[in-house]
């Protein structure tokens, strides 16, 4: 079997989405449609399958010393989307306990897996398709089939992965952006940036990667 590359979508128990991109030749392919899965479910494929990335959408870090809930690493995202786009950057003071299971999960993935990032997919697909896309990526987290649907056609073409989201849903197509997030830190890290958590006393695991502002697409 093909090594796999994994993006998770951490919201709730129910609504918890993940997907497997793996590579043969020079063909990236969708290794199985994204679905709702536990994060129990999460573990036991890296310990089943040969898992070389695990990209996470919920903040991995955290420092007693950021106590308004926004990182350095949030503060630097904020300031590179456009000003009615910024809010799309959340606190973790305000997101509940998204980021206590990701941390929880990237915690028991790390003795299987080598590579664990966390990523904003929304930030990625605005960053990595062009303006004629920002409408969708502003509504597709509204229900919008045709918005996830669209959104997907165009960064499939973009990044070359092949295959079918099946259910249509914000949660499919964020943990698939994940999955890509995941693929490129090892075969076009060059597409990355890293956003710096500046904070001394922080902890928690993997880096914060989104794709660089420059691959956005004119038009």
């Amino acid at each position: 079997m093909s090594p796999l590359f994994v993006g998770v979508d951490v919201a709730g128990r129910d609504n918890t989405w993940l997907a497997c991109l793996a590579k043969d030749g020079n063909c990236v392919f969708l290794e199985q449609q994204p679905r709702r899965a536990s994060l129990g479910e999460a573990v036991q494929l890296a310990e089943q399958r040969d898992v070389v990335a695990v990209a996470i959408d919920a903040q991995l870090s955290i420092a007693l010393s950021d106590e308004n809930g926004f990182r350095s690493s949030d503060t630097e995202l904020r300031a590179l989307l456009p000003a009615a786009f910024r809010n799309w950057v959340a606190s973790f003071n305000s997101l509940m306990a998204v980021p206590i299971r990701a941390r929880l999960l990237s915690e028991a993935l790390s003795p299987s897996v080598g590579t664990i990032l966390e990523t904003h997919p929304r930030a990625c697909l605005y960053f990595g398709l062009s303006a004629a896309w920002d409408e969708a990526v502003r509504q597709y987290k509204n229900g919008s089939v045709q918005h996830v649907e669209t959104l997907w056609q165009s960064w499939s073409q973009r990044f070359g992965v092949q295959g079918d989201l099946g259910v249509p849903t914000d949660g499919a197509l964020d943990a698939t952006v994940c999955a890509t997030v995941a693929y490129l830190s090892h075969h076009r890290p060059e597409d990355l940036l890293r956003l710096r958590h500046a904070a001394i006393d922080k902890t928690g695991r993997g880096p914060f990667y989104v794709l660089r502002p420059e691959l956005r697409q004119v038009g």
